[in-house]
């Protein structure tokens, strides 16, 4: 298929070079011509050995067209911001350092920006691979499959369901609309700024869309599962509020508190649901995190 626009794919990496061979080697894989896209690799100030990696992939693979960049400041919404300083082409997609991308993910990508001129950004499906083989958790219920990065909204393409927006490790947009927005917020340099920038792409009505073929894998580590990294990623989730709404003024703090306590508050219910149904994990984790993201909004 001959495309009239060509993409930028964007992996940002922080010591995660354990991963990165597997997700360089998934878009190397990508069924459409490398004509049409480029890739770079934007490394965060790593100390493994994820620049030796991001070299050699460009020494062994001359016939795409890959630039490796070292960005000093650390965070990713910096990371992020240099790969959109860099990208050349008119669409640029994200993926994580420890996603994989099915062979038509770029592919698909293309042919829906061109098939649908409106569509500003878009997002599909992200399914978790968990470390040495695990089933999912028995504690993970849809309703906080965030903290995986779990996007799954069935086979049908539609608008992204309100208030969800994509995953960072799969979202792709029309340049020209970050550019617009002002780019990623670099105060919120460890969680956030994804949802950041969906926030101010709404407030500008752009349209963005759901599209399940535009499918990756995600490798969650052992560790992201223990309970201690979860209470800790629920509170750094409710600081990323406070932060991302600090110029926002006192009613926007408010009505994300009153968000906050609706959402507990429907947690008990659901919660409640899960114990009927012997669920018990599910129902303790779900009030666990609601409550610890509320907490997070006022305690470092």
């Amino acid at each position: 298929m001959e495309y009239s626009s060509k993409i930028s794919v964007a992996i940002c990496s922080y010591n995660r070079a354990k991963y990165l061979v597997d997700s360089l080697r998934s878009l190397k894989n990508q069924n459409l011509k490398p004509d049409y896209f480029e890739i770079i690799v934007v490394d965060n100030n790593s100390t493994d050995k994820t620049a030796e990696i991001s070299i050699n992939f460009i020494k062994d693979n001359p016939t795409l067209n890959v630039s490796y960049y070292k960005e000093t400041q650390q965070g990713l919404s910096f990371a992020r911001n240099r790969a959109i300083r860099e990208a050349k082409h008119d669409f640029i997609t994200f993926i994580d350092d420890d996603a994989i991308a099915k062979e038509d993910f770029l592919a698909n990508i293309l042919k829906f920006f061109q098939d649908h001129k409106v569509v500003d950004a878009l997002g599909g499906k992200v399914i978790p691979i968990y470390e040495n083989g695990k089933e999912e958790p028995e504690w993970l219920s849809k309703y906080i499959w965030g903290l995986v990065s779990k996007v799954d909204y069935g086979d049908e393409v539609q608008k992204f369901p309100s208030p969800k927006y994509p995953a960072g490790c799969n979202m792709s947009f029309k340049k020209e609309k970050l550019f617009q927005v002002g780019l990623f917020n670099t105060d919120l340099k460890i969680r956030g700024d994804d949802k950041d920038i969906f926030a101010k792409l709404k407030n500008i009505n752009a349209r963005v869309y759901y599209v399940p073929d535009v499918f990756v894998y995600h490798n969650v580590d052992e560790y992201r599962l223990e309970k201690n990294f979860i209470k800790k990623l629920s509170i750094v989730i409710g600081n990323s509020e406070r932060v991302r709404l600090a110029d926002k003024g006192f009613i926007s703090l408010l009505l994300k508190l009153f968000e906050y306590l609706f959402k507990l508050i429907a947690g008990f219910i659901i919660a409640f649901s899960f114990l009927l149904k012997g669920e018990t994990e599910k129902a303790k984790y779900l009030i666990m995190v609601r409550w610890i993201i509320l907490k997070g909004l006022f305690v470092k």
